[in-house]
């Protein structure tokens, strides 16, 4: 689920196809195969995108200057709804010359239909020296070329805590499940309660718990087992993906572990759940969610304006030390011709020399190469250096890149029914499996 929150850095989910459920479409693009650059170049280059906030105005300034050393100039459309408007420019006959595709699942639809011109394979190799482990994965189709590469991303992996509370009590982050385990039995041992987990968000009640399973589907099934997993080829029901299920539900579940208990998950509101953590008796001590969470609207504004002593944050622990697959949203850089200027914005955008403004504004390049020092605050330093680039395996959000019945209908609906107690596990699952389109599989 994506977000366009202040912080959340554009999003709010391997170098394989099976990445994406749109990628595995069966058949191949009739596009351009190599993009390989024609014409003089045009003298103003459209781009086309969803995101807002900072993100928008730094992106802006990132790009003017690239552009105006190469002697043309960009024309900037904002989407307000992504999926609808690019598909009506395409439909018209009138696509931008590059758009940022927030669900790689799009992107590969319209490259299957030849709408979308593939990266060279001297760029792909250049983005792979410097990009986080599976990001270009995220932007490779069914017939293995890759079409789209990122930009900006956001980062979900991550476990949320008050930093003075944690130094009063002795506590140690975790950095295994293990230690996550016994951190949450000590903090209950000592009559408090450990967690705060929060899954309400209108009609789209729910999302918040998907980004969960796909964290702990990352740990306990392992990358490419998550891919056949968004993919329909690894159902909900199984053994690999099960797991991931049972282990959520051993802390959302168990007695005194959650904030008002499993029945208040639903009822929590995602963007404000986790604030307990800051009250002057914390309501919890723990508290998942991605980096919007630490921007204008979450987390209370006199912690953000202390973010660096009093908001203390980790990778959402690892299975086994050294393993840190990371969660992830953001969007892909894809060019619909193949104009010579169109080609060298699309893969400036791409690059790991893009993104210094937007890096300024707090926005995450997904090249570990990037400079963090000039993340505005050492908390999002954190957050790069220790989470983002540390990370063994990048993901994209799974539910936005399932078929829409599931991953923003089923996966959504079902799980809060199993949390509110009106169904087990086993249904749970089997609820879900069964909604998964024929096709898309």
């Amino acid at each position: 689920m994506r977000s366009s929150t202040l912080i959340k850095v554009a999003a709010s989910a391997g170098t394989v196809a099976l990445l994406t459920a749109g990628c595995l479409s069966s058949g191949s693009s009739t596009g351009t195969a190599t993009g390989t650059a024609a014409g003089p170049g045009k003298a103003t280059v459209e781009v086309m995108y969803g995101f807002g906030n900072e993100q928008e105005g730094a992106f802006k300034k990132d790009l003017d200057k690239f552009a105006a050393a190469n002697g043309f100039a960009i024309k900037y459309t904002k989407a307000g709804s992504w999926d609808t408007e690019i598909n009506l420019r395409v439909s018209g006959g009138n696509p931008p010359d590059v758009g940022l595709f927030p669900q790689p699942g799009l992107m590969c639809d319209l490259a299957k239909s030849g709408k979308i011109l593939a990266y060279d394979d001297a760029t792909v190799t250049s983005a792979k020296s410097t990009l986080v482990p599976g990001f270009v994965g995220a932007g490779t189709c069914a017939d293995s070329k890759v079409y789209g590469l990122p930009s900006a991303v956001s980062v979900k992996s991550l476990l949320w805590y008050d930093a003075p509370q944690f130094a009063t009590n002795g506590w140690k982050a975790p950095t295994t499940l293990a230690e996550l385990d016994a951190l949450t039995a000590q903090i209950k041992g000592a009559g408090k309660t450990p967690w705060c987990i929060a899954a309400e968000s209108g009609q789209a009640t729910g999302w918040p718990i998907t980004d969960w399973i796909e964290d702990l589907v990352l740990r306990f099934a392992g990358p490419e087992n998550y891919d056949k997993w968004v993919a329909g080829t690894l159902k909900f029901n199984s053994p690999e993906i099960k797991a991931a299920f049972e282990y959520f539900q051993s802390i959302a579940f168990t007695e005194g572990n959650v904030r008002g208990g499993t029945k208040a998950i639903a009822a929590t509101n995602f963007q404000t759940g986790g604030n307990a953590l800051f009250d002057a008796t914390p309501g919890c001590y723990l508290f998942k969610q991605a980096t919007f969470i630490a921007g204008k609207g979450g987390f209370p504004d006199s912690v953000l304006a202390k973010a660096d002593t009093e908001i203390g944050v980790v990778a959402f622990p690892a299975k086994e030390a050294g393993n840190n697959p990371v969660l992830t949203g953001g969007d892909l850089a894809s060019a619909f011709n193949n104009d010579a200027n169109t080609l060298k914005l699309r893969n400036f955008i791409a690059s790991k020399d893009n993104g210094v403004e937007v890096g300024k504004a707090g926005y995450f390049s997904p090249h570990k190469s990037f400079d963090s020092s000039l993340y505005p605050s050492k908390m999002l330093q954190t957050i790069a250096k220790d989470v983002l680039y540390k990370s063994t395996a990048a993901r994209f959000d799974g539910s936005d890149l399932m078929p829409a019945k599931v991953g923003a209908g089923t996966f959504w609906t079902e799980p809060i029914k199993w949390i509110n107690g009106s169904q087990d596990l086993n249904t749970t699952l089997s609820n879900i499996d069964a909604s998964w389109p024929k096709s898309a599989s």
